[in-house]
């Protein structure tokens, strides 16, 4: 049977595919996973069939010169484009090593094919207000506890603005909430200049706004479109004013939405949050004045109590000093009485030893067990080295004396 090594198999499925795709070809896939190393960009690349299962599955790089070719293309889209879980649309070179294996590498990237051309539009603007910190500027602006005076930027004849105004001014609480339109285009070429326009009106007024709204009823996505807009987005962001957003079903989400302190969808999702924000805070006020009252009541039972607890103290304290005063008092005689019997018996042990001490060292009986004392010239002599044999010596014993 003919066999074949694993080099010449390799190295032929080499040719088989360098004769079939001499050039690079399209392919769709989703990004599986994706790291960047050194300029470098390695991709596992796969195909996933209606359950979700993996059908196929590839290894792929962007090489640094394409990568760098891709960016400049692309601009900040590259980064959101390559990102595990993207389906991409890739211009591939099929390449077969006898060694590493298969490997297509990346020269381009087809936009198009994964956000479509509105997308793209959208995901640069938002790439740039964010490029910018603008993305989420206007939500750090703090918001009225009640908002009372409004600027309304819509198209006075639209739908969506006479809804918003109507539910206003006939809601069951009698609100009364003072609303100025500022009258622009919400579709078409004119919706940038209209809007931005209205915003640096609103912002020179003599009028102090608690809040601005933005109102559009429904549309297209293309009609809707219009308000993803960087300048429209800057706007919003940079106002001091909080902003919120009525455009729109709730499908649809824009930059305008996604900037504002608060996108609320539609014209009545606005005003139903202004009503029930003014709502809240009654309902605050109210039971804050109901709180205050109990708390009131609370304080001053609390007080009637700590007042009897200190009155009883004041009666209890001094009995309870003079009892521990006194069993204190009768401790310390205890401890004193000890402390003198024990110096006593500790003086009179000393005492004793001395006694003894001086019993044993006295010298009459040192001499009565044996020893004589030696005086040569009124000299004790302690040592034969101090021995004089041609003087007199002195032998005092225990009994009497002799001279020698």
């Amino acid at each position: 049977m003919e066999s074949h090594s694993l080099y010449e198999l390799n190295e032929y499925v080499k040719r088989v595919i360098a004769l079939n795709f001499p050039q690079p070809v399209w392919i769709n896939c989703e990004i599986a996973q994706i790291k960047e190393v050194r300029g470098n960009v390695y991709l596992d690349l796969v195909e996933q069939d209606s359950l979700d299962n993996v059908i196929a599955q590839a290894s792929a790089v962007i090489w640094h010169k394409s990568n760098i070719f891709i960016k400049n293309k692309l601009g900040r889209l590259a980064n959101s484009l390559l990102q595990p879980g993207s389906e991409v649309k890739l211009k591939v070179i099929i390449e077969f090593n006898e060694r590493y294996g298969f490997k297509l590498i990346i020269e381009d990237i087809d936009p198009t094919y994964t956000l479509g051309k509105l997308e793209i539009h959208r995901q640069n603007v938002i790439e740039g207000l964010k490029a910018e910190g603008l993305l989420d500027l206007n939500k750090r602006v703090k918001v009225p506890l009640v908002i009372q005076k409004i600027a309304i930027i819509s198209a006075e004849s639209a739908a969506g603005y006479l809804d918003f105004v109507t539910q206003l001014a006939e809601n069951q609480y009698g609100y009364d909430i003072e609303h100025h339109l500022y009258n622009s285009a919400m579709q078409g070429v004119n919706t940038e200049r209209d809007v931005c326009g209205a915003f640096e009106t609103i912002f020179k007024s003599k009028h102090k706004y608690d809040a601005i709204f933005i109102i559009r009823g429904g549309g297209s996505k293309l009609d809707l479109s219009y308000f993803d807009n960087f300048n429209i987005g800057a706007k919003i962001a940079k106002s001091q004013i909080p902003v919120f957003t009525g455009i729109g079903h709730e499908i649809d989400q824009s930059i305008a939405d996604m900037v504002a302190n608060r996108s609320l969808k539609t014209p009545t999702a606005c005003a139903d949050f202004l009503l029930e924000k003014m709502a809240n805070f009654e309902s605050a006020i109210i039971n804050l004045k109901r709180n205050v009252g109990l708390q009131a009541e609370e304080v001053f039972k609390t007080h009637i109590t700590r007042i009897h607890d200190i009155q009883m103290f004041i009666k209890r304290k001094p009995l309870e000093i003079l009892h521990a005063n006194k069993i204190n008092i009768e401790l310390f005689q205890k401890q004193i009485k000890l402390a003198c019997n024990q110096k006593l018996s500790e003086e009179t042990n000393k005492l004793n030893f001395i006694d003894q001490t001086l019993k044993v060292s006295n010298p009459e009986l040192i001499l009565k067990r044996g020893f004589t004392l030696l005086k040569q010239k009124d000299t004790f002599i302690k040592s034969i080295s101090n021995y004089n044999p041609n003087e007199i010596t002195e032998i005092t014993f225990y009994d009497g004396k002799i001279k020698i």
